[in-house]
């Protein structure tokens, strides 16, 4: 969902920017039309289409310009497993509450996880660090448009890889062209979340520690995995909230805090809260 897909005349005549714009026609775009300063996205639709879940048609991928038409879909009963959200448009830049309000709706009228997608990534936290969205917390993620973490996946990276995981539901996923092998575990509930942990520890060091494991996943290799990282978050028993110990401005207004290890942290909660809270600094949790 972008309001940037490039505009050819041939396509504007035919009116396909007008309804859902088919897979097929957005390789079209990707292939044969200049995307200026979204070429992270532009790639990220070309490794979908010409991936093998495309091909077998695991994977239906279409694209809209606005969320009003993903709304009208949506009550048309067009649900989708998947939406990459971009959050600014011309009618909603980026302090307006009305992405708010149609990724809120979105949300509560599909069962869609939600990759928000955006250039302006570190403006979003604020309106979604809410008690309106803690209920669907495990059903979104914020990334920064073409952004890439040192020694970590790019956002389109981990998208492609969590669209190829969920369609497949294969019990591998690959790391740098290295097959991991997934066993279902309590830690993990499929093999894409793997990129999880992938983003909280850093490409590197899980290469290195599944290396000690022959590029295996399971309970006790991830355990060891996150014993092993020593990382920890800060839990606010008063507030029922975990926080990242690196936000030193909010664990001083919220002391006396609870040292949690991120094993700890997954064993309670999952995999998504310790990548949301490290993401977000601050992560409220939804009482039982």
């Amino acid at each position: 969902m972008d309001d940037e897909f490039p505009v050819i005349e041939e396509f504007r005549q035919k009116g396909i920017y007008n309804s859902p714009i088919s897979g097929q026609n957005l390789y079209h775009l990707a292939v044969n039309s200049s995307w200026n300063h979204l070429i992270d996205l532009q790639q990220l639709i070309k490794d979908i289409f010409s991936n093998q879940v495309c091909k077998e048609g695991l994977v239906e991928l279409s694209g809209l310009n606005t969320p009003t038409k993903v709304l009208s879909e949506i009550k048309k009963g067009n649900l989708p497993d998947i939406v990459i959200y971009d959050w600014e448009y011309p009618d909603a830049p980026i302090h307006s509450l009305k992405s708010k309000e149609w990724l809120l709706k979105i949300l509560r009228e599909t069962n869609a996880f939600v990759f928000v997608y955006s250039k302006m990534r570190d403006e979003i936290p604020r309106f979604l660090n809410t008690a309106e969205f803690s209920e669907f917390s495990p059903r979104f993620q914020l990334f920064l448009k073409g952004g890439k973490i040192e020694s970590s996946f790019s956002a389109e990276e981990f998208i492609l890889q969590y669209v190829i995981g969920a369609a497949s539901k294969s019990g591998k996923i690959k790391i740098d062209g290295i097959d991991i092998e997934f066993t279902a575990n309590n830690y993990l509930s499929s093999a894409s979340d793997i990129l999880y942990l992938q983003r909280i520890l850093g490409n590197q060091y899980v290469l290195d520690e599944l290396n000690k494991i022959h590029f295996s996943i399971d309970d006790a290799s991830i355990e060891k995995i996150l014993n092993d990282s020593n990382g920890f978050l800060l839990f606010n028993e008063e507030k029922n909230i975990l926080i990242d110990p690196d936000e030193i401005k909010i664990t001083e207004k919220l002391s006396p805090c609870i040292k949690l290890s991120f094993l700890e942290v997954v064993k309670r909660y999952s995999i998504k809260t310790l990548e949301e809270t490290l993401e977000r600094g601050i992560f409220p949790l939804i009482n039982d």
